[in-house]
């Protein structure tokens, strides 16, 4: 299985820190929320991520988190299809 460049990242991100906020993650990448959130998601589709939302105190709305499933903490990227 072969991931995008930022797909990647985002892997790469989460295997260095853990579950992390999804704007947290965005924000240490240097890109927007929407291309994060595209990116979880494609990871997501592939079983390689997921997505859980969670109410904090003191927060307007839950906060989505980020984090890998045993699949993706063993995922090596691959240039196969």
């Amino acid at each position: 299985m072969k991931l995008t460049e930022k797909s990647q990242a985002v892997l790469d991100y989460l295997k260095a820190h853990g579950t992390t906020p999804i704007e947290k993650l965005a924000e240490d990448l240097g890109v927007g929320t929407r291309s994060v959130s595209a990116n979880v998601t494609d990871l997501s589709k592939k079983g390689l991520a997921t997505r859980e939302k969670v109410a904090v105190e003191g927060a307007d709305k839950p906060v989505s988190y980020v984090g890998l499933t045993d699949a993706g903490i063993a995922f090596v990227p691959s240039d196969e299809e």
